[in-house]
């Protein structure tokens, strides 16, 4: 089971293995696998919202990095803000620091299950146990519309901001998650836990803040 390492801006030092390890493995889903975004000659995958209002979720597991997360306040530019607003039609943009866009999530190929106790649903556990210490509301973003029966076998009520989109053969809509208690009890019930999967090293940058900037 992953330990699931929260990284931000102030404890980033402590991660840099880690860290580049997370890249290279963005750029081989990201660019490799799904086709979204091109070569980058160093073999890493970043893009203009891995700023300091950036929160990192990484799971390791067995000293590897097996999945991640990435946590936006919605107060900032994110993805969805700018890239994607038209697909929020129904509700809007969310513009609020106590609401978190989720990307930049992927499993590596050996731990992929199609069953509902595999890392990725490790992964949402962890998420669901970050927001609620942070004190959020929701998170999601855009993602694949394959991802709403997952959240929903989680029993989470994920909220559609618009309707989905087909783009380059795949579906996307863009809706956010409610963040509570029940939804984590859910979770780990699945998982058969009762114990954090969230680790924490050195100091920690409160998630709702004031203004980021670029530590790349």
């Amino acid at each position: 089971m992953i330990k699931a390492h929260v990284v931000n801006a102030l404890n980033k030092h402590l991660y840099e293995s880690e860290f580049n390890e997370f890249l290279h493995r963005r750029h081989d889903f990201f660019v490799h696998q799904k086709h979204w975004r091109p070569e980058s000659p160093d073999g890493r995958e970043l893009d203009q919202f891995d700023t300091n209002a950036a929160t990192y979720l990484l799971g390791i597991e067995d000293d590897r990095v097996v999945t991640s997360a990435r946590l936006i306040p919605t107060s900032e530019p994110h993805m969805v803000s700018e890239v994607f607003p038209h697909m929020c039609e129904k509700s809007g943009v969310p513009r609020r620091p106590d609401w978190a866009e989720w990307t930049r999530t992927f499993v590596v190929p050996d731990k992929r299950s199609a069953g509902l106790k595999g890392t990725l649903t490790e992964l949402c556990c962890a998420v669901m146990e970050f927001a609620l210490d942070e004190g959020l509301g929701a998170v999601g973003g855009i993602q694949e519309t394959y991802f709403m029966p997952h959240h929903g076998a989680l029993k989470w009520r994920a909220e559609p901001m618009g309707m989905a989109r087909e783009e380059n053969g795949e579906w996307y809509i863009v809706a956010y998650i409610e963040v509570n208690e029940a939804a984590l009890a859910s979770v780990r019930k699945i998982l058969g836990i009762d114990h954090s999967l969230l680790e924490r090293r050195g100091k920690q940058l409160p998630f709702v803040r004031q203004h980021a900037t670029n530590i790349f």
